[in-house]
């Protein structure tokens, strides 16, 4: 996989983070306390999310390309498989 898509899909998800952190404060503001909790549920739910879904990307494709990418938990092994 390029590094390049490395780099893009991490970038998607800091932005998602991101976004999700501005929506937050702004709803912090201007949200009653009924709202709040469930909002900060779904904010901690999306922060928690977003990194594992990126990973889950990168793997996948990784997978269908039959390269090896960051995503790998254990790539020594497979390549002292392989030799």
């Amino acid at each position: 996989m390029k590094k390049k898509t490395k780099q893009l899909a991490a970038a998607a998800a800091l932005l998602a983070i991101a976004a999700f952190l501005i929506y937050f404060i702004v709803s912090a503001i201007l949200a009653t306390p009924d709202e709040a909790g469930s909002r900060f549920m779904a904010l901690l739910s999306g922060i928690i999310a977003l990194p594992i879904l990126a990973w889950l990307l990168l793997f996948c494709i990784g997978r269908m390309r039959n390269r090896h990418t960051a995503a790998e938990l254990f790539p020594e092994e497979e390549t002292e498989t392989k030799q």
